[in-house]
């Protein structure tokens, strides 16, 4: 074993034109991390059950952008920044001897993410969903894997099992892109400040049903158009449907995570030095505060942001508790 390396190209631009009214900048990155330490299952004769080795390469590419404006018009001055990022990423080799690495898990069904050539890092792995059945609310998985039924030496039928061999990749935790905003404005000794940032891209594989637990809570979209012998057209399986266990790690369960979240408004005003002089004070400002009140998304989950904790289960939400929306009122003073 041996430390990892970074290659990395960089290049950008800035710009500030307009007596520094506009600024741009951009720029271009490709990193590439060779010998990556990965965790993986060597041989059972070793007598150990897990090792880290130098086992593979990512690639890494992106581009930042970020724009902003400020002007002054007597007494009202405002600003606006956006900034936009994308990255590519993908593992480009793999130590043959490891086709892939499993990384997070639900309940008994290992390998939910994994680490394989060719695919993003820690990609979203499962089964397929084409149908819910109409005669018994089961659902209906596609058969990834084909064989050779007449002989001609080429796959030409579903070899009709659902296993391990149909899992594919259903998504990935990293978006295409990220963004953000953030306008401010005063005017004589008000100030405004509006902060938002988004992600387009991402998928969240939903892990909060178990089947270990049916009286536990799911999200009401598996109940409001569940199978049943008056809904037998629903896109949801009847409750203990057969196969459950691989519909609940199924295209179903990888949602899309795109957001865009303001994240806080803020008001303030700051009095007059003039007047706080008499106090002593050099400096006497109060405001209002709203953080994380409003998001704009389609996950119907808790958080759009959720994460359970680590690389190998990024985008995979086990119920992590959301952001609090919370309203402040404080007071800054100097003397």
């Amino acid at each position: 074993m041996k430390w990892e390396a970074s290659e990395q190209l960089d290049f950008g631009l800035d710009l500030r034109v307009f007596k520094d009214r506009l600024s741009f900048s951009f720029d271009y990155f490709d990193k590439k991390t060779k010998g990556l330490l990965v965790s993986t299952v060597p041989p059972y004769e070793t007598g150990v059950s897990s090792v880290v080795v130098n086992g593979g390469n990512v690639s890494n590419k992106g581009m930042e952008f970020e724009f902003g404006w400020r002007e002054r018009i007597n007494d009202f001055s405002y600003s606006a920044t956006a900034n936009l990022s994308t990255l590519k990423n993908k593992v480009i080799y793999l130590d043959p001897s490891i086709s892939r690495i499993d990384g997070a898990s639900f309940h008994t069904n290992p390998g939910i993410t994994a680490f394989e050539k060719g695919y993003p890092v820690w990609y979203m792995r499962g089964y397929q969903l084409k149908d819910i059945d109409n005669e018994t609310g089961d659902p209906i998985f596609v058969d990834q894997l084909t064989v050779d039924t007449n002989g001609d030496g080429k796959p030409d039928a579903a070899d009709g099992v659902i296993d391990d061999n149909d899992k594919v990749m259903l998504g990935k935790g990293f978006p295409d892109f990220t963004y953000g905003i953030t306008l401010n404005a005063s005017y004589k000794g008000f100030d405004l400040t509006v902060f938002g940032t988004g992600a387009e891209g991402n998928s969240i594989f939903n892990c909060l049903t178990r089947i270990d637990r049916p009286r536990a809570n799911r999200l009401k979209i598996f109940y409001n158009d569940r199978w049943n012998t008056s809904n037998t057209d629903a896109s949801k399986p009847r409750p203990n449907c057969n196969n459950e266990d691989k519909y609940w790690i199924s295209s179903d369960l990888v949602m899309d995570g795109s957001y865009f979240k303001i994240k806080q408004i803020q008001l303030g005003y700051t009095f007059p030095k003039n007047l706080i002089k008499k106090l002593y004070m050099t400096n006497l400002r109060i405001y209002a505060s709203f953080d994380d009140w409003f998001v704009f998304t389609n996950y119907p989950g808790f958080d759009p942001e959720a994460s359970a904790g680590s690389t190998t289960l990024l985008g995979v939400d086990k119920g992590s508790y959301p952001n609090s929306k919370k309203a402040v009122i404080g007071i800054n003073v100097a003397f």
